[in-house]
This record gives C-alpha cells, structure tokens and sequence, in this order.
C-alpha cells in the first residue's frame, strides 16, 4: 500500500508539472472526446497492468496530459496477425471501412510501401509541415510525393571499415580514411589502391570483402545517389551510374582483390557469417563493410580499424580538388526506416463530423507531443539550423573515421525503398530470389552485370504493377 500511495503522489505531482513540462496542442486541435487508437512497437502503454511503476510514473503523467490538451481519450491497438501478416490485416481493416489504429509509434518503411501502395496510409505532409525539424526528417517516409511518417533523428550510415595495421604492416602510405579526406577516393583511385594493397599483403590475405548484395545498396547511393528503385517507383539498377558501380566489383574480383565468401554446411556462399570469421577478428581481410551496430564489437576485439565511405565514380564531382566536403551528388543511404506518425487511411469515421485532414493533422502533432518532450523537440528543432553541427559517435577510436562518418550522416538521402528484400517484390533471377538477389547473379553466373540487369527489368516492373505501385 505504500508503495502504492508513493507512486500515486508521483504520477499526481508530475501531472501537476505537466503544463509546465509540455507546451502541448500548439495549433488547438480539438478532437471532441473522441478516441485515439494507437498502435505501440516497444513503447510503454502506463495503463497496462504490467507496466512497471518507473514506467508508470514517466509515461502516464504524458498521456494525461495529452488527453486533456487534445480532449480525447486513448485505446491500445494489439495485433491479432503473425508478423508478415500484420500489413494486410490492417489492409483489410482499412478497406472494410473500420482502420485497426490511427496512428503508430513506430513503422517500418518496407510496410509503410504495402500499405501506401493498397490505400491503407494517409499522407500527412500537411501534419509535417507544423513539425519543427529538418525537412530531410519529414522526407524519410516518402513513396512517390506522399509522406507517411517521419524520423527525429540522422541514422547511423553504413560503410566501409578497414584493418589499419594489416593496411600499415602491407606498406601503405595512406590507410583509405586518409584517401578519402584527400579527395582520392574516386573509383580510378580506389581500384590502383586496391590492387597495390593486394599486391603487397601476405599469401592467403585479401584487399577486400563484400557481399555483391551489400554493395548494390550502399555503393551506388555514392555515385550520384543511384539507388536500384527510386522512390518514385522507377528502375536504376540499369542506368550507366549503376552499371558503373557493379563493372567496379567485377574488376576488383578479376584483380583477386576479393576474398571468396566462406561456404555454409548446405554449401551456399555464407556472405553474413565471412566478415564476422575474418576481419572481426583481424585475420585475412583488410577491409569490408560493417553496420554501426556490428562497428562496436572491433573495439572489444582489440582492431585497430577505421571507417571510411563508400568511393564514388562518374555520377559524383569533387567541386574543389582535395576536399571531400566539396562532393556534389554524394548520398550515403539508409533503408528499413521506423517511422513515427503513420497514419491509416479513412480514420475520420471514428471522428463524426471532422474533416479527415484535420484529424490527421491533430494526430501527427499528437503524436510528437505525447512521445517528446519540449527539451527534445528543441533539440530536433536545432538540427534545422544551417549551423548546426553533429556531435560524432563514440565507438570510432580515431577523429578522422568520427569526421568522415559525420559527414556522411549529415549528406544522406534517405530512400524507403532502397531495400526491397523484406518486400518481396521485383523477384528475378529464376523467381526465387528479391531484387538484391539479382546483384549476386553476375558473380554466381560469370554473366555481364548490364545484360543481367536490363533481362530483369520486366519482371521487376510486373511485380510493381501486381502489388499497384505503378500503372
């Protein structure tokens, strides 16, 4: 009981800070008492039963007050669907003229395509456009000129990290961070230094590693922002840009700069567990790419290792020789996106007599309201301003790898569609294998990347027209 009164006097002295704590409902969004339904992806509903008391006393003074401020009252969506299913129960949740939530915490971009694509998401540009915050945030959720969610924050981009010692014990003069910094990182550049690298490595050690599927995601974004499938649903795995990235690998894997994939107990190429074998921990390989997430683990294992993006070919110029900050066209890219503010389509009929682009703008503003506080959104209001500067991450042991990824991750274009993997749509190669799929088949197949490309136009734009994202 105790502890039960201490609680109850918390969350009953937070509420009372509340006004000063939120300045809510800025735009006066009325929503007459009506109900919000809010779908949650790893956030804390304060009514549940099982939520712990610290949660509680955070995030129940926050729900309060916003159903004061936007007078309404909230209910909690659960899914009744397996994972892969959830998109077409809310299709069809959609269409039979009851949406399953109004509005999400947290949804992935692959989603936010299938459902935009079937008329189950709102565009809520209208909502953005009252958000304080960079326009690239507001941009992140775009499919074709709608917008169906944002982002508050710049992603950790991708790119490619390197043994350091391996590259200075090789005789290198420059480890490719310093090439980059100096501007000589363009793909005639990166290949002699790949080569040379190569050339002077012990038997058995290889320059590079990658996975031909990584590669097609992350190194055309760096030569002029090529991406597979733009966001307007048209092909550039075909234009010369890309070809031009993928012809890069072939001449590097003919130069015996790449080591061939590790083979798993069924005898497929094992591009997932190779680096983790390799370079992790410092063997074999003196360069490869690495997720920020799996960058931490090289400081554990001991590496002296470095970043360094992606080069970049004829789609990119360098303005002022000798300084990369001059890169004109040059994206690093981010995909799979969790977007907050999704909207289902049609939710004004649990709001009689409103107009349903007023109830989606209430909603995106709810939305940012309830999950930040006034402190963060000045934070994010800040990162609008051509002064502001990132504060580099702090796994990167040197400041030049903290520069370059900073700088990257303040130049990214973010495309929700660059990976169409967990879609499911633009199979080629025999049917059986995603659009990303196909970026391994020149390699598997001894075959030219442009012919294998431009044979799978067809079935990719079949594949978009089946699921309606093009005519």
């Amino acid at each position: 009981m105790k502890r039960l009164l201490t609680l109850v006097l918390a969350v009953a002295m937070l509420l009372t800070l509340a006004p000063a704590a939120f300045a809510l409902n800025e735009n006066g969004y009325d929503l007459q008492g009506n109900t919000v339904i809010i779908r949650l992806w790893d956030n804390v509903n304060p009514y549940a039963e099982d939520v712990t008391d610290v949660d509680k006393a955070e995030w129940l003074p926050r729900y309060e007050a916003i159903k004061e401020a936007y007078n309404c009252e909230f209910e909690f969506y659960t899914s009744t669907s397996e994972w892969d299913d959830m998109p077409a129960e809310w299709i069809m949740s959609v269409s039979g003229g009851t949406p399953a939530w109004h509005v999400t915490n947290n949804l992935s971009s692959m989603w936010a395509m299938n459902l935009a694509a079937n008329g189950a998401l709102a565009d809520i540009s209208a909502g953005l456009a009252e958000l304080d915050m960079p326009q690239l945030f507001k941009d992140a959720g775009m499919v074709g000129d709608a917008r169906y969610g944002f982002i508050t924050g710049y992603p950790g981009p991708e790119g490619l990290v390197f043994n350091r010692q391996m590259i200075l014990d090789a005789g290198m003069e420059y480890d490719p961070g310093e090439m980059f910094a100096m501007g000589k990182w363009d793909y005639e550049s990166f290949y002699a230094y790949m080569v040379e690298l190569q050339s002077k490595l012990p038997e058995g050690h290889y320059a590079f590693f990658i996975d031909p599927n990584y590669w097609g995601i992350f190194a055309p974004p760096a030569n002029g922002g090529q991406m597979a499938v733009h966001s307007d649903f048209t092909i550039g795995l075909t234009s010369d840009e890309y070809i031009e990235t993928f012809e890069l690998l072939e001449k590097l894997i003919a130069a015996g700069c790449c080591r061939p994939a590790n083979v798993t107990d069924s005898g497929d190429p094992d591009y997932w567990g190779t680096p983790a074998a390799t370079f992790d921990v410092g063997v074999e390989v003196a360069m490869t790419h690495r997720a920020g997430w799996q960058m931490g683990g090289l400081n554990s294992n001991g590496l002296d290792w470095g970043y360094v993006p992606y080069p970049w070919g004829s789609g990119t110029t360098l303005a002022v020789e000798g300084d990369y900050t001059s890169l004109q066209n040059y994206y690093g890219t981010y995909y799979d996106l969790g977007l907050t503010g999704a909207v289902l389509e049609g939710i004004e009929v649990a709001y009689p007599g409103m107009e349903a682009e007023y109830v989606e703008k209430a909603l995106v503003n709810l939305i940012y309201d309830l999950l930040w506080t006034e402190e963060a959104k000045a934070e994010i209001a800040a990162m609008a301003s051509e002064d502001f500067v990132l504060e580099p991450e702090s796994q990167f042991a040197d400041e030049l790898s903290a520069e370059l990824h900073t700088w990257v991750k303040m130049h990214t274009k973010f495309n929700p569609i660059a990976n169409l993997q967990n879609a499911g749509l633009g199979n080629s190669y025999g049917g059986e294998v995603t659009l990303y799929g196909l970026t391994r088949k020149p390699f598997d197949d001894g075959t030219s990347v442009r012919s294998t490309f431009e044979a799978a136009v067809p079935e990719i734009e079949a594949s978009f027209r089946d699921a309606g994202y093009i005519d």
